[in-house]
């Protein structure tokens, strides 16, 4: 699942975060997405948290595969 705090961390975990799983954060989470993008998991057992604002790393890395940036370009659009 994919879930963002209201200090614009967004969060990819294969659990139900109550809390933002990002260092020194314990802001309260909403779910943004239900989609599971595996592949994080691959960075983290337990998933990876990035701030809003750079989401677009993860467009621009050429080491994430096209499959994992399509799945974040439907849900984030505005980094198109």
């Amino acid at each position: 699942m994919i879930h963002e705090c209201q200090e614009g961390h967004i969060c990819f975990s294969k659990d139900d975060l109550n809390t933002c799983g990002m260092r020194g954060c314990n802001k309260s989470t909403v779910i943004i997405s239900p989609i599971d993008i595996k592949w994080f998991y691959r960075v983290s057992e337990t998933g990876l948290c990035i701030n809003r604002n750079d989401l677009h790393k993860i467009i621009g890395d050429s080491n994430i595969p096209s499959e994992v940036k399509k799945e974040i370009t439907k849900i984030f659009s505005h980094l198109l």
